[in-house]
Parts: structure tokens; C-alpha cells; sequence
């Protein structure tokens, strides 16, 4: 079990991404983007804001 949180993140960025990319929750996916942007990389968490972006958009969210 991983008990530090950035090393936590730092493993399952990947994971983490999919989540907020597939996952039917919302609550599940600000989860995982509040892990990221917590405990992240600035890069990971650029790229999250245009992933999230780009799916708000595909989904018609894009002016909420």
C-alpha cells in the first residue's frame, strides 16, 4: 500500500486519467482530478485541463 500521496499519483497518473476520461461519476472523476492537481505535476495537470476540455466539448458541456 502506498501511503504518500504524490507517490501515489506519481504511479497512477495514468489510472487516474482514464478515470476522469471513461468514468460515468463525476463524483469519481473529481476525485481523480483532485488528486492530480493536488499531488501532480504541473505538466499532468495542464494536460488533464485540456483532456477534461476536449471532453466537455465531444459531450456538448462546453458552456457550462
Amino acid at each position: 500500500m502506498v501511503s504518500d500521496p504524490h507517490r501515489y499519483v506519481e504511479e497512477n497518473t495514468e489510472v487516474l486519467t482514464d478515470i476522469i476520461k471513461h468514468s460515468s461519476s463525476k463524483f469519481t472523476r473529481a476525485l481523480a482530478i483532485a488528486a492530480l492537481v493536488e499531488y501532480g505535476d504541473n505538466p499532468d495537470v495542464e494536460q488533464l485541463l485540456d483532456e477534461v476540455k476536449t471532453i466537455r466539448e465531444t459531450q456538448g458541456e462546453g458552456d457550462e
